[in-house]
């Protein structure tokens, strides 16, 4: 009598769990305000879920770290995980970014973590400290020049002003304000860091000194004067000068610098 033997083989693989893909020690990112970042992080097997993990952001002063949710006030409705589907991919989306969101960030599972360096670059003015002074007729037109250092920053607030020398006071220019109606208006070239205003149909009250300001957000910093701490200025100052001859003599044109807090004059 034949006996048969039959042998099954079966290879049984337990996985690990997520081990997290650390190409690089420290990962660093730059984003722009109003814009959105991702931030990556994955595990080296994109189809392992971990059973739990979270992003936190450093406290560089405290040295501590605290869990960022959808639901906590600074990233309430602005953070959301974009893992196409692959459970294994942890990366955390934030958008309309502020400059209180640059800091470490870090990708957490078990004892494992992944670390992200986030920079959000606001709006340096270009030539501030300098005296600018640009010259026009009346009836014409003038561009009053402001830019960001790096013209793809979006500032989150700025301003043109304009001194009022009979009341002592700074007035903010708008296409809707009486002087102004229907005669300003923002020209970036859609570069968002170009805030440059241009003013048409020019008259001899539009002389004057004007402000483009930049308002930056409330920072941890050590206490300095409130100006400046919050305000970037761009100071200009406006001659626009009568003529009857406009056809025969084309608006003259001026740049130059001196000390002061950035000016730009028009004669």
């Amino acid at each position: 009598m034949l006996l048969t033997f039959y042998l099954l083989f079966i290879g049984l693989h337990v996985s690990e769990g997520c081990t997290l893909d650390k190409r690089e020690p420290v990962i660093s990112i730059t984003a722009y305000p109003g814009g959105s970042v991702l931030l990556p992080c994955y595990c080296t097997d994109l189809h392992t879920k971990p059973e739990r993990f979270s992003w936190k952001k450093g406290n560089t002063k405290t040295r501590t770290y605290r869990v960022i949710s959808s639901e906590s006030g600074q990233y309430r409705n602005r953070v959301q995980l974009v893992n196409g589907h692959s459970p294994g991919n942890l990366s955390l989306l934030i958008s309309h970014l502020t400059e209180e969101d640059g800091g470490v960030y870090w990708c957490e599972v078990k004892d494992l973590y992944k670390a992200i360096r986030l920079t959000v670059k606001g709006c340096t003015l270009e030539n501030r400290g300098q005296l600018l002074i640009i010259s026009a007729h009346t009836g014409g037109s003038v561009l009053l020049p402001c830019y960001c250092t790096d013209l793809h920053t979006t500032p989150e607030e700025f301003s043109w002003k304009k001194d009022n020398r009979y009341r002592n006071t700074w007035e903010e220019i708008s296409s809707e304000s009486d002087q102004y109606r229907n005669r300003v208006q923002l020209v970036n070239g859609h570069s968002p860091g170009n805030l440059s205003l241009l003013i048409s149909h020019l008259t001899e009250e539009d002389g004057g000194v004007y402000w483009c300001e930049v308002i930056e957000p409330p920072q941890s910093l050590p206490f300095v004067p409130f100006a400046l701490v919050t305000v970037i200025f761009l100071h200009i100052i406006v001659a626009v000068v009568y003529h009857t001859k406009r056809n025969k003599d084309p608006a003259r044109v001026h740049y130059s610098t001196a000390d002061g807090d950035g000016v730009v004059s028009l004669e």
